[in-house]
């Protein structure tokens, strides 16, 4: 299980919020413009840590159809 640190934890948030509006997760541009990284590699790295770490499944290739596993789901709700 990786930790949870306050940047995975925004871009958790981040996404949620978003497949709640749009019905899809946002771009990595998106993503890092909502939680304040610049470079899309960043992004990248983050978002392949969560997926590592068992909090984020893509159904697809793209980032975009990245959706929270129930384990992050329930470790979001307990950091809050």
């Amino acid at each position: 299980m990786i930790r949870l640190t306050a940047r995975r934890l925004q871009i958790l948030e981040t996404i949620t919020a978003h497949v709640a509006a749009h019905g899809v997760g946002p771009s990595i541009r998106e993503l890092g413009g909502a939680v304040g990284l610049t470079s899309s590699s960043s992004v990248a790295h983050q978002l392949t840590q969560l997926e590592r770490g068992g909090c984020l499944v893509r159904t697809g290739r793209a980032w975009s159809t990245a959706e929270l596993t129930a384990t992050a789901v329930r470790r979001l709700a307990a950091s809050r």
